[in-house]
């Protein structure tokens, strides 16, 4: 005695009783009734644009119905109408389509919002150094994917060699350069694939585990290298050019506590875990370029998002897997060898292919508000990062951040990599899909490419990021080390607010001595990583949540 209204998988949900309507489309239970209430179908519900919008409005079991755009007269609908709107909106601004139907079973309201976006892109992609050479290769041969349907099952029958986007290297992951860490599982991205059609987006990413040539003692890793058995969190960052820019901050830190941010421009972030059982999530920023999880408007949650994920093993589609056949310190091996150091195919040494995993996913170009004609005349870009939960492991296109603190120590066992827990900033450009960038004539909405070495000569909120030449003569201020923000507390705000500061976005307050939490007279990510230690209760400098200490 339940009637479901709509199509799609729901989230789990908790039975009701008897004599219920579930409504797909709001995530909402309401009492059934067999009367016929009218019903309202709006070809685009919402999104962006450019130029103009058209719009279909279709009502049926109505004794009357209206629509009124921007609040403005009400105009009355028989049946079906055509509408283009915007077309004398500012760029920038919004158009408000409200539709109302009425019956003598009751009255339907429906509203909508079209956010006209400008008509030509920012004068950067963001990056602010240029892609990974020698051995990786971002868009190699000019290659942006290709037009094509791909049915997502875990077979890469559909997938082909001309549709690469980005080539990474085997045997690169971060425990490749930690001493004796070869035990744990690998995180090794080695290729990304991309095609698309009228509907959707279609991703394939392909990753590495060599361990029966480089480590062959170690059996974990053998046996159980499977991502999928493991909820670790992956991120899909994609730039359509509809939407507010973002650089991976989100409301409270970095979006799910990853620690990775970018310089690359980004407006819509998928996130998922590797055995799809948290997520996906489609992740839009607010108009300051923050992400905010909980906010319903910029959230498209797991049953909504009409994504598909599907995994398997297998060899390559290039048929090679390149990369040093060798792992560990004791074997010379430097983070960074990679980029221009002599590759052997593993395939050739007898590695087993199918240890080798891939994962493929097709996702709705309806909610990146683009369309395929977009990709064609336009392009995105995407950039895929492995995690380990905490902080970025490798990526799609590779950045040097993935491994630059790889042959230190993880804080809570010296065996494996500190890779697991820092702070990653990355700055390659994305991979591009359908089109290069083409640079446009505006000018970056959020913050400047690098953030100042210097503070500004006039900012009596903020402290320089860099410590005088010449230890002061003053005391510094009263404060509490760690409260960056001046409140009074220490709190995951004040992570936020150093993170905000490096990357040149306004904070309101800012107390410098406060902010350097190592006391080590420079500002850096660091120090906000050690408040969030400090707010776990894990290891971090011992005078954080303290008064300051004179010099």
């Amino acid at each position: 005695m339940v009637i479901f209204n709509g199509s799609g998988q729901t989230d789990d949900l908790t039975y009701p009783g008897g004599n219920k309507l579930y409504d797909y489309s709001t995530r909402t239970w309401s009492d059934y009734s067999a009367d016929p209430v009218p019903v309202i179908s709006v070809s685009k519900e919402g999104g962006s644009f450019k130029g103009s919008v058209d719009v279909t409005i279709t009502v049926t079991d109505a004794t009357s119905a209206w629509y009124a755009i921007d609040n403005c007269a009400h105009v009355a609908i028989n049946g079906t109408v055509n509408l283009t709107l915007g077309a004398n909106t500012p760029e920038g601004s919004s158009v408000k389509l409200d539709i109302s139907a009425t019956n003598s079973f009751g009255t339907v309201n429906k509203s909508f919002t079209y956010k006209k976006r400008s008509s030509v892109g920012p004068a950067t992609d963001g990056s602010t150094s240029d892609p990974v050479g020698g051995n990786y290769a971002t868009n190699p041969d000019n290659g942006y994917g290709k037009r094509k349907t791909i049915t997502v099952d875990g077979n890469k029958s559909d997938w082909e060699t001309s549709m690469l986007i980005a080539q990474g290297v085997a045997n690169d992951d971060p425990r490749v350069y930690a001493h004796w860490s070869m035990h744990e599982i690998a995180f090794d991205d080695y290729a990304m694939y991309a095609a698309w059609d009228d509907d959707n987006l279609y991703i394939m990413y392909e990753m590495a585990n060599v361990q029966d040539v480089v480590a062959p003692g170690e059996d974990y890793p053998m046996t159980q290298g499977n991502l999928w058995i493991n909820n670790i969190p992956v991120f899909m960052y994609i730039y359509t050019g509809n939407g507010n820019i973002n650089h991976g901050e989100a409301v409270g830190g970095t979006l799910w506590g990853s620690g990775n941010t970018f310089d690359a421009h980004a407006d819509h972030i998928i996130a998922f875990s590797t055995n799809n059982s948290n997520g996906p999530f489609i992740y839009t920023a607010d108009d300051e370029g923050i992400l905010d999880p909980d906010d319903p408007d910029l959230t498209i949650a797991r049953a909504a998002t009409g994504i598909n994920i599907m995994w398997g093993n297998g060899k390559t589609l290039s048929g090679k897997l390149m990369g040093i056949p060798k792992a560990g310190t004791d074997n010379g091996r430097t983070p960074g060898d990679c980029v221009d150091g002599a590759l052997t195919d593993f395939y050739t040494k007898g590695h087993n292919a199918n240890m080798d995993m891939f994962y493929e996913m097709s996702i709705p170009l309806a909610n990146l508000d683009i369309t395929a004609a977009d990709i064609e005349n336009n392009g995105i870009g995407v950039l895929k990062l492995s995690t380990f939960g905490t902080s970025g492991m490798d990526c799609l296109p590779y950045d040097l951040s993935m491994s630059d603190n790889a042959a230190k120590p993880y804080s809570a066992d010296a065996s494996t990599s500190m890779e697991k827990e820092d702070e990653d900033h990355l700055t390659v450009p994305m991979a591009r899909i359908g089109k290069a960038f083409t640079p446009g004539v505006e000018q970056p909405t959020t913050k400047p490419t690098e953030a100042p070495t210097q503070a500004p000569t006039q900012a009596p909120t903020q402290a320089p990021t860099q410590a005088p030449t010449q230890a002061p003569t003053m005391a510094p201020p009263v404060g509490i080390l760690g409260d960056a923000d001046g409140d009074g507390e220490v709190s995951i705000i004040d992570a936020t607010t150093i993170q905000r500061y490096l990357l040149n976005i306004k904070v309101n307050s800012f107390v410098f001595a406060a902010a350097d939490t190592d006391q080590d007279d420079e500002l850096s990510i660091i120090d906000a990583t050690f408040i969030q230690r400090y707010l776990l209760g894990v290891p971090c400098p011992d005078d954080i949540g303290k008064p300051i200490k004179s010099k």
